[in-house]
């Protein structure tokens, strides 16, 4: 067990006193709304269903663009309370979360692997400044109708024009045809899964440019673009007048299930669990790609409430993170998950036209197995870059020119610190951190009846103790699923019980209780 000096407790610090070193931005972050006993329902996430029928005539030209890891992962339901729960601990100051094992995040190995996007390229960056009726009928072969463009907007393409449009891809089309239905399609898949916005209906014309050349588009930074994105939404719904949240909602709620227990669902039964390591080695599938046959989730629907979650991660420890999903399964995944990987730990700015986000892989030193020292003083997260918001009418190449050299340099911004993680000299880091930062979100409605808590905890004591006793194996495991069926509903009213280290039945298959 670490000793740690003084972890702070949000919901234990008097709002007027100053914030922790790394939490200086907590006056209007959502999560001091919790501590104040301000209810704060769950953000309305936004991603959509690709609903454009797949053509396995599109496979090559989405093969090139360097998309089609996202086409195979396919369509995951969203767990708004879960990603809600992740946004109250992400922090603005430091691009991470933090939560009471030190700080974390999505990186680039995550966006690589997860999704099968590519890392090294060019930046996603380009002109937003265009005739865009014009853009769409020499791309798409459509001339623009009133039906086109979403009302006042130049830009936002409805989504029904497309599905309107590009539903069935003839049968006897020529390759210049079968070329616009894929690029149809690819607009479709980006902005439905990648760079979803906040208007449910509509999808940029930004991005259709880059499918002019398939090729070419293969040779941007998809991975750099797409974190870019997450970081800015991230940042932005830590607000709390904000109500939605937006771009890739799925590599959030991938790189939290591969790493946490909470809402980890579990697999359907009589389901065919999908071969990874299988088939073509270029095409093979990324490692979100599994987790699309998950379609239930373990325990009762209560433990996937914002409420539940947030205690869940409070009661987080070493045991519970998997800090390193990805080692044993690399060699089953596709040569682009993998590539380049010293580019994971490159300090270069995210970029994704209008957006600019700091990244700091050497905050998170664990995740990549190498040594976790104490961060130097905080950086610029260039808050003033996060006023810049989206519009026509921009060469942003010119506006983020200094930006994107830096991108350009990325190899050169490559952290070179090769000492592999140490766990005995980890204490050092947490000290630090537990006075640099808030370990725990509590609100004042979650602070337990004492004497309730400790009935609680009797009660809890004396089923264990009961289950002990039984000798009959069937039995045993009736027993024991009973036990953690109560343990549950005793979260919901007090502290969770200290048990063990076991996730519990919000995250357990019903057959491995039934096993222990």
């Amino acid at each position: 067990m670490v000793n740690v000096r003084g972890p702070q407790v949000l919901g234990s610090i008097n709002t007027t006193d100053t914030y922790p070193a790394l939490c200086q931005l907590q006056s209007r972050h959502r999560a001091q709304r919790v501590i104040e006993g301000e209810l704060q329902p769950p953000l309305i996430t936004r991603k959509h269903i690709v609903s454009l029928p797949w053509d396995n005539r599109y496979k090559d030209y989405v093969v090139n663009a360097g998309l089609y890891g996202v086409h195979q992962v396919g369509h995951i339901q969203t767990d708004s309370e879960l990603i809600s729960a992740l946004v109250e601990r992400w922090r603005q100051e430091t691009h991470t979360f933090h939560l009471p094992v030190g700080e974390m995040t999505v990186t680039l190995q995550d966006v690589a692997v997860l999704l099968g996007l590519r890392v090294d390229g060019n930046a996603l960056c380009g002109r937003t400044d265009l005739d865009w009726s014009a853009v769409v009928t020499n791309l798409l072969g459509r001339d623009v109708d009133p039906t086109t463009f979403r009302n006042k907007s130049k830009v936002a393409i409805k989504m029904s024009w497309l599905r309107n449009n590009f539903s069935t891809c003839p049968e006897n089309a020529d390759d210049k045809t079968v070329q616009q239905y894929a690029r149809a399609y690819l607009l479709m898949l980006v902005g439905s899964v990648l760079f979803t916005d906040h208007s449910g209906d509509c999808i940029s014309a930004i991005y259709l440019p880059l499918f002019e050349d398939f090729n070419e588009a293969g040779k941007y930074s998809w991975a750099s673009g797409v974190l870019a994105f997450l970081y800015r939404e991230l940042c932005g719904a830590t607000d709390p007048k904000r109500k939605q949240f937006g771009g890739p909602v799925l590599l959030l709620q991938l790189w939290s299930w591969e790493r946490f227990p909470m809402g980890r669902p579990r697999t359907r039964r009589n389901c065919e669990v999908p071969q990874l390591g299988v088939g073509d080695l270029e095409r093979r599938p990324p490692l979100g790609h599994r987790w699309w046959f998950y379609r239930e989730y373990a325990g009762h629907i209560t433990c996937r409430v914002l409420k539940s979650y947030r205690k869940e991660i409070n009661d987080l420890n070493d045991g519970k993170v998997i800090w390193l999903p990805y080692e044993d399964k690399m060699h089953l995944l596709p040569p682009i998950c993998s590539e380049n990987p010293s580019l994971w730990r490159t300090t270069a700015p995210l970029i994704h036209f209008w957006i600019v986000e700091v990244y700091n892989p050497g905050r998170v030193s664990r995740q990549f197995n190498h040594y976790q020292a104490v961060p130097p003083s905080l950086g610029d997260t260039m808050d003033e870059l996060h006023k810049i918001i989206n519009g026509a009418g921009k060469n942003w190449v010119d506006t983020h020119h200094e930006h994107l050299q830096a991108w350009e340099d990325r190899e050169d911004k490559c952290l070179v610190d090769q000492r592999p993680y140490d766990h005995s000299k980890h204490d050092e880091y947490l000290r630090w951190f537990s006075g640099a930062s808030i370990l725990y979100l509590r609100s004042p409605r979650d602070v337990p009846n004492t004497d309730i808590s400790n009935e609680a905890r009797k009660i809890t004591a004396d089923i264990v103790a009961m289950c002990s006793a039984v000798t009959d194996q069937q039995t045993k495991a009736c027993a024991l699923d009973l036990l953690y069926k109560c343990k549950e509903a005793i979260k919901l009213i007090v502290q969770p019980v200290e048990s063990d280290d076991d996730p519990g039945p919000s995250s357990r298959p019903a057959s491995k209780r039934a096993r222990n």
